[in-house]
């Protein structure tokens, strides 16, 4: 079967799914409050509670929500992951059942319960919010059947209990409506965001082949344009000139098929080589351009110098291969009975191989 490419475990990147922005400084400033005002009802309403012991649990409960709350805000991805949803769920579940067990029955007062089983629905909620639905309501079922229990153990009943976490459950309702509005929302943004980068990337290949256009027009006008007034002018050239023309006719060549090899260096040695007898072949695939080691290319420029200088016949063929293989460039320098060839690898490695041909004699 087909995969779906709009279900809902379809990559998204951290900015996208993040719509409620549960990982800014707002909501974590937000989460501070809240465990600020927790923290002052919980002393308020249990001014009467003298045990350390149970002090000692109402301490832990909080702490427990602290760090599933930071579990729940802190995790990236797509989807929250299932590895972090599992303690997050069971942090809070455990958090609501140590603070109300260390409610005593005969200082009860009903604000108590309001700061554990507020702090176990925001847990609940992000985790809703972050695509764990099951989890948040199979949790917030545990913390009532845990309130119900705890009920009926101090004397008021489970109904009663139980009843303390009611508010939990609209709370995920309104939950689970804003995450399936959110989802579709969310895809359309990466659909949005996608076709932005497209959109960016064609306007920097416009404008990089836009350069490129204008940087060989100028240089055709640099270098062509005395010759071809020349011409209209009607004069009449050397051998020198036509030597010369040619061989400015195969640097603009160069330029348009090779830009890997465009440098000053390159460009006078291969015009001095050209000019001695020497053919020179230049030729650019592209395998660079994937390179971003710069390095590599003005060795390779190097080496194409070093190799051309001493050369007064013979063929020299430069070129830079194609993507994706594992070499990037060779030069092969053909001096007659005599070939090497110099190749560099993807990471800068270099193997070189010669080999020479018999000249085969012959009586006739």
């Amino acid at each position: 079967m087909t995969p779906n490419p709009r279900s809902e475990d379809r990559e998204l990147d951290d900015a996208t799914v993040d719509i409620y922005g549960l990982g800014s400084s707002t909501v974590t400033r937000g989460l501070g409050l809240f465990a600020a005002v927790y923290t002052v009802v919980t002393i308020a309403a249990g001014w009467h509670i003298t045990s350390v012991h149970n002090w000692a649990g109402l301490i832990a409960g909080l702490v427990l929500f602290a760090i599933a709350t930071l579990i729940v805000q802190r995790a990236r991805g797509p989807r929250f992951p299932l590895s972090a949803a599992v303690p997050a769920a069971l942090m809070a579940v455990c958090g609501l059942a140590i603070s109300l067990w260390s409610l005593p029955g005969e200082t009860y007062l009903q604000l108590q319960t309001a700061p554990p089983v507020s702090a176990a629905t925001i847990v609940f909620t992000l985790l809703a919010v972050r695509g764990r639905p099951a989890f948040a309501w199979m949790g917030a079922v545990c913390c009532t059947g845990i309130a119900g229990l705890w009920g009926m153990a101090i004397g008021f009943g489970f109904a009663s209990g139980a009843g303390n976490t009611a508010f939990c459950y609209p709370v995920l309702v309104l939950a689970m409506l804003f995450m399936l509005m959110a989802r579709p929302l969310a895809e359309r943004i990466r659909v949005l965001r996608e076709r932005a980068v497209a959109q960016a990337a064609t306007e920097a290949a416009t404008a990089a082949a836009a350069a490129e256009r204008g940087r060989q027009l100028s240089r055709l006008g640099r270098r062509a344009r005395p010759i071809l007034g020349e011409i209209v002018d009607g004069h009449e050239f050397t051998i020198d000139e036509v030597a010369d023309v040619r061989l400015t006719e195969a640097q603009l060549r160069d330029g348009i098929r090779a830009p890997a090899w465009e440098s000053d260096p390159v460009r006078d040695a291969v015009w001095q080589a050209r000019r001695r007898g020497v053919t020179v072949l230049l030729l650019d695939d592209g395998a660079l351009s994937m390179v971003p080691e710069r390095d590599l290319l003005r060795r390779l420029r190097d080496v194409l110098v070093d190799e051309l200088r001493p050369l007064d016949s013979g063929q020299v063929t430069a070129r830079v291969l194609p993507p994706g293989r594992s070499l990037v460039a060779s030069i092969v320098v053909n001096t007659g009975p005599t070939i090497k060839r110099i190749e560099y690898g993807v990471g800068g490695e270099t193997s070189e191989h010669s080999a020479t041909v018999p000249v085969s004699t012959s009586d006739e």
